[in-house]
């Protein structure tokens, strides 16, 4: 590691405990610790349930894409890699860590990286359409989150005057909502015609020529299968966000479920953002910022924020014990003589 790679992961760290640390600072403890340990065990437990499900969904979704490329694997090794690619994002300081993981381990000792490596993109890109797509529909449509009152809220929160924004409420709610709806019709038009586009970006199909991805537009040739994907998308959205609403029944929140339907997938959102690790203290202090807009003590935000951390993390640890006593090696050096990693 050298030295700038590591000055950035040591602002980082820093970054996630300087704002853990003010979030603790900025609560009344007693409170936080009788929401902590009165919580609903069993709707957590049911929440951690839920979580792995929808996480062995997505592995499901990860063997179509990498199966449209040619890898060739039985479910049981995807739900492996899957798996362990959340332990190295979470323990192994980022997303990138596990993605790579993932690819390394699928391509194994003769396939290729790269095209993993685009297995795993797609994966994400899909995942991501699908977030972004129902954080926009519900927070156009929510009956208790209106659009420009929670922003203008969310602006107040970090110290923004909205003063003079009064007088044009209606009209910039307006085009909010426009806004947010032609932009999600325009990126899904565009990723659904994106091949018809390409003789406009020629380089495009010389990098992909240069790495050796092969026919990167190979996803559009199958609409039928990218479309049940982009369902499964969806569905695990849904399914994650009801493992948080499960959270906050457990800490009786009182917040409609349409809510979290907005706050879930912003919140998601947000700790992508690469200023903390694994987005931890930045997912947190949103939780706390965004349910205090809606009514919630920040005690209950940061102990909803936690408990989601726990559930996220013991699911994490099931990668660990699969790589530890798992067959799933990790090939670094494909050349004879080199030194492999292996469980």
């Amino acid at each position: 590691m050298n030295w700038k790679r590591a000055g950035k992961l040591l602002l980082k760290i820093v970054f996630s405990v300087g704002i853990l640390g003010y979030l603790f600072s900025k609560i009344s403890l007693a409170p936080f610790w009788e929401s902590f340990l009165n919580a609903r065990h069993n709707f957590i437990i049911l929440a951690f349930v839920l979580y792995v499900i929808g996480q062995a969904l997505c592995s499901y979704k990860w063997e179509l894409l990498a199966r449209t490329l040619g890898f060739r694997r039985r479910f049981k090794s995807f739900l492996a890699y899957y798996f362990i690619g959340m332990f190295f994002n979470l323990f192994f300081l980022g997303s990138i860590g596990g993605d790579v993981a993932k690819a390394y381990l699928l391509a194994g000792k003769e396939d290729s990286r790269r095209r993993a490596g685009y297995s795993i993109l797609v994966d994400r890109f899909t995942g991501g359409m699908a977030l972004v797509t129902i954080a926009s529909i519900a927070l156009i449509s929510s009956p208790t989150i209106h659009i420009l009152p929670f922003l203008f809220k969310l602006m107040q929160w970090v110290g923004v005057d909205t003063g003079g924004f009064t007088a044009s409420k209606q009209v910039i709610s307006l085009w909010l909502r426009f806004g947010l709806m032609g932009a999600c019709i325009a990126v899904w038009a565009l990723v659904f015609t994106f091949p018809l586009f390409l003789p406009l970006f020629p380089w495009l199909t010389r990098w992909a020529t240069k790495i050796k991805l092969g026919d990167f537009t190979i996803y559009w040739s199958h609409p039928g299968r990218m479309t049940f994907i982009l369902a499964i998308s969806f569905c695990f959205q849904v399914i994650n966000i009801l493992v948080f609403a499960l959270l906050g029944m457990a800490l009786d929140l009182g917040i409609p479920l349409g809510d979290y339907f907005v706050i879930v997938p912003l919140v998601d959102l947000i700790s992508i953002l690469p200023i903390s690790i694994s987005g931890i203290g930045v997912r947190e202090g949103a939780y706390v910022g965004l349910l205090y807009l809606l009514g919630v003590e920040a005690s209950k935000g940061l102990a909803f924020g936690i408990f989601g951390f726990i559930v996220v993390t013991a699911a994490s640890l099931l990668g660990g014990i699969i790589y530890v006593f798992g067959n799933y090696p990790i090939q670094l050096r494909r050349r004879k003589g080199h030194r492999i990693i292996s469980s």
